[in-house]
């Protein structure tokens, strides 16, 4: 590592730094070793005063309630374990320092009683101090014992006046204190000074303590100023000495003569700012003579700037001109939408900005057709090389005139744009690039033009074809909502929705009303990536029949797209439902004419001999053959049932006035209805032609229908509606609506099927409504079923004949 120089400012700003830290280094190091001093001398005081505390606590207990009780058991006894405070206190403070050795009490006196509590060295220096200052009550210091440096609080022991019978004279004294200790520790008087109470402390391990702790801070603060220094010594290379230093190394490098390199030597002697300074100076008076030398070029160089301006300012003009010619040309390109208005907007600005005489396009592809500027009917001449100019791309600059490919890349040129200059004018250098790039854009707008026109026209066919399609189709997105529609699917949403929905939105009008949670299984096709189909079915009756198609879309990975093609398959069901409905009747209507040959000749039999039975018989038989006589006219009515099912019928040739044959019946089943309470309501329209149905057929359908619906009211308050209109499509509509239950929904695909009733037991053959629809099968009519509202809330039948 290169080391600064010595008398560089970065040596003297660490310098000043190190000299700096270690100053603040030693009043820190000051401070904190007096701290601590102090601190360990509160707490050894502090632990002083708690052994006198304790100290005082056993002598008040001995005196204050041990003494005295003592006193009063023993009156004519001194115990001196239990009565001598001195003594008490001696022995459990020994038993205190023994057990915990962290001090040192002493309870001595100037002539002690016992020779082991003596007072000597440091305690006869305390008594002797106590003694001169007998108002003072403690001293506290630091004194060695036994080599040992201990903080020391001592405090003066005074003898009381009840401390004289024991130390006064020693005839006052016990007689155990007497025998104990002989004449020694008596003559005391009172508030006299006789020893000291002593402890003391060892400091020496808490003074090392203290020590080990400021080395500690020493070293990590030593550490921390020598990272300090560090960091602040890089930190001011980086920022100012480096600076600096390319400062002056920037004027060593522009003075390099003699005079300059005597100069450096002598301002090296110096810091980086001297050399600063001086080098400045220096270039102040170096750019003194640089500006004299400058203004005298300056005015030679003047008159060659304003040359070179002049023809600046013709290029820069010239090339404005071709910025704003390349706009406009730009600009006619995005309005043209054929190429004969391309180039009638466009060759008008060529010709004003080059100042042509003429300018022209001719079209070498098939037409051979050509545009000109100003317009005339003159082909403009080409020249004998212009195949070439168009298979090679090359662009022919003549003086005079020039020819430029137009085309949209290399190799396509489909004409020639034939431009002639003025007399006296010519082309430039420049201007044959520019020739070059107005081709290349013309040609590109040509062929946009073309592309453009091309998807107008694909856009039209698709569409037309799109709306010619008769069924609802469209284009949706996710979550079926619709993208694109044609008329069909914009008439089916505006008819599912009462005229709400008319952008063609018809998948939430067939799929949302059912208990899928998305329309119409889109989010599974769409998963599956395959096409999906299902059928649904509204309330009113209509059926559509739903293909999904998903999408493919390369460009976009998020959002998917269906097309949704819809076919309303109401009528289809309708008449695969006839069809099936009429296979099962002619099935039937064979099965039941060879029922009702076979069985109806025996039953004529049966019949014949219980006619003749019941006439020689009487009583219990003659009841028994009425019971069979009853059963076989009720088999033969079925059977008749059946004939009349599977018979022939055919159109009369005569007309059969259906409201009179209404009337009639109706007045057959009133007798019947009063019965029940029931009412039977005739609206008949009297303009409904003539029907070319046989009577018989007409009687049995009304018959059927009214007797169905008398049984289907309820008692005492039944009603039964008949209507007859012209619906003005060539038919005549019959309806026969009641207040019973009606039809459920899962009787109504068998409700014309033979031998299905939904009446009790012996009250019906299952026959009535399949004879009707029989009937109405022969006839080419037609007979639906559905439910009622309001007061006639039951089953509707509706029957339409055909008028011709």
């Amino acid at each position: 590592m290169k080391l600064p120089r010595p008398y560089s400012i970065q040596s003297k700003f660490f310098l000043s730094l190190t000299l700096t830290s270690l100053v603040i280094g030693g009043v820190l190091f000051a401070g904190f070793s007096m701290h601590m001093s102090k601190v360990l001398e509160n707490v050894v005081r502090e632990k002083a005063r708690m052994v006198f505390g304790q100290v005082d606590s056993v002598q008040n207990y001995v005196r204050g309630v041990l003494r005295p009780q003592m006193y009063k058991e023993l009156p004519d006894k001194f115990v001196i374990q239990a009565m001598s405070s001195s003594f008490v206190t001696r022995n459990i403070m020994d038993r205190e320092q023994q057990a915990s050795p962290s001090f040192v009490y002493r309870r001595v006196a100037h002539g002690a009683r016992n020779p082991d509590y003596e007072a000597k060295g440091i305690e006869l220096e305390l008594i002797s101090h106590f003694r001169k200052n007998p108002g003072q009550t403690f001293w506290e210091g630091y004194k060695n014992i036994d080599g040992e440096r201990h903080f020391v609080m001592a405090r003066p022991a005074v003898f009381k006046e009840s401390c004289l019978r024991c130390h006064g004279r020693v005839e006052d004294a016990p007689v155990e204190l007497v025998q104990l200790y002989g004449n020694r520790g008596f003559g005391h008087a009172a508030d006299s000074i006789g020893g000291v109470d002593f402890v003391g402390l060892p400091v020496t391990a808490s003074v090392a303590r203290i020590q080990d702790t400021i080395m500690t801070y020493i070293a990590v603060f030593a550490l921390a100023v020598l990272l300090y220094l560090g960091a602040t010594n890089i930190l001011f290379k980086r920022l100012v000495a480096n600076n600096l230093r390319i400062l002056t190394t920037t004027f060593r490098r522009n003075f390099s003569d003699e005079q300059g390199v005597a100069l450096f030597r002598q301002l090296e002697q110096g810091d980086e700012i001297g050399e600063m300074v001086s080098g400045i100076e220096k270039l102040s008076d170096y750019m003194f003579d640089a500006r004299q030398q400058l203004q005298d070029y300056a005015a030679n160089l003047e008159k060659m700037v304003e040359e070179r301006t002049g023809e600046l300012e013709q290029e820069a003009q010239a090339r404005q001109s071709d910025v704003e010619l390349f706009v406009q040309l730009l600009a006619g390109s995005s309005r043209s939408q054929s190429r004969g208005e391309l180039w009638r907007a466009t060759l008008p600005l060529i010709h004003s900005r080059f100042e042509l005489e003429r300018s022209a396009y001719v079209c070498t592809f098939s037409s051979r057709n050509f545009y000109s500027f100003p317009e005339s009917a003159e082909k403009p001449p080409l020249p004998e090389n212009w195949v070439e100019l168009l298979t090679e791309s090359i662009p022919l600059v003549q003086p005079d005139r020039a020819y430029i490919p137009v085309e949209s890349s290399t190799g396509s040129a489909e004409g020639l744009l034939c431009l002639f200059r003025r007399e006296g004018d010519c082309f430039s250098d420049e201007d044959k690039t520019v020739l070059r790039a107005i081709g290349r854009q013309l040609g590109i707008a040509a062929d946009s033009i073309s592309a453009l026109n091309s998807i107008v026209r694909h856009n039209a066919n698709l569409q037309s074809i799109f709306e010619g399609i008769s069924d609802p189709l469209l284009l949706a997105d996710g979550k079926g909502n619709p993208i694109v529609a044609n008329e069909s699917a914009r008439r089916l949403g505006a008819e599912l929705s009462g005229g709400a929905i008319t952008d063609g939105g018809v998948l939430g009008l067939l799929c949302y009303g059912s208990e899928k949670s998305e329309p119409c299984g889109i989010a599974k096709s769409l998963l599956r990536n395959e096409p999906l189909s299902r059928e649904v079915s509204l309330p009113e009756g209509r059926s559509f029949a739903i293909n999904i198609y998903p999408v493919q879309d390369a460009d976009s990975t998020r959002e998917r797209r269906v097309v949704v093609y819809v076919h309303e398959t109401t009528a289809q069901k309708k008449i695969l439902a006839q069809m099936t409905q009429a296979e099962k009747m002619a099935t039937v209507g064979k099965l039941s004419a060879g029922l009702a040959h076979e069985i109806n000749n025996p039953l004529g039999v049966i019949l014949c001999y219980a006619e003749l039975l019941r006439k020689s018989v009487s009583g219990q038989n003659g009841e028994d053959v009425e019971i069979i006589l009853k059963h076989t006219r009720q088999a033969q009515a079925v059977l008749k049932d059946l004939l009349n099912f599977a018979r022939p019928k055919v159109a009369s040739a005569t007309g059969s006035d259906l409201g009179k044959i209404i009337r009639d019946v109706a007045d057959v089943f009133r007798i019947q209805a009063d019965k029940k309470g029931a009412e039977i309501r005739l609206e008949l329209n009297p303009k409904v032609p003539d029907l070319h149905v046989d009577p018989q057929a007409l009687e049995h359908i009304v018959a059927n229908l009214l007797l169905n619906g008398i049984d289907a009211v309820p008692e005492q308050n039944g009603k039964i509606l008949v209507s007859l209109t012209d619906d003005g499509t060539g038919h005549a509509e019959l309806k026969f609506m009641d207040n019973g239950p009606g039809i459920a929904p899962e009787d109504r695909q068998f409700i014309f099927d033979p031998f299905y009733t939904t009446k009790e037991v012996n009250k019906g053959s299952g026959l009535g409504l399949a004879v009707v629809f029989g009937f109405m099968s022969d006839l080419g009519g037609s007979i639906e079923v559905d439910n009622g509202f309001g007061n006639l809330n039951g089953a509707v039948f509706t029957l339409k004949f055909p008028c011709t």
